[in-house]
């Protein structure tokens, strides 16, 4: 007779117990929520390291430009295409 008068308790505790551990491990609870704000910030690096290597490609973009085309660069990309030298020419290639 006690359990009856009682069961709505343990039902309505057992609902928090549920909804708390949800909130703490979930997929969208705390545990995620930190992880998310790492992932933030590690997007937030890549990002900074693509936008300058588009600022890096505008450049040579506006330097091939035929309105004011830079012979050295337009140089030395087609050398690098077709690994094209002087046979006078002594090419020093250097790592990134």
């Amino acid at each position: 007779m006690k359990f009856r008068k009682s069961w709505p308790v343990l039902a309505i505790c057992a609902f928090y117990i549920y909804l708390a551990f949800h909130a703490l491990s979930g997929s969208q609870g705390l545990m995620s929520w930190v992880d998310y704000e790492a992932d933030i910030e590690r997007h937030s690096e890549d990002l900074e390291g693509i936008k300058l290597i588009k600022s890096e490609l505008e450049f040579q973009v506006e330097a091939l430009r035929a309105q004011d085309l830079n012979r050295d660069l337009l140089d030395m990309k087609a050398r690098r295409a077709v690994y094209y030298s002087h046979p006078n020419e002594i090419t020093i290639w250097l790592d990134p």
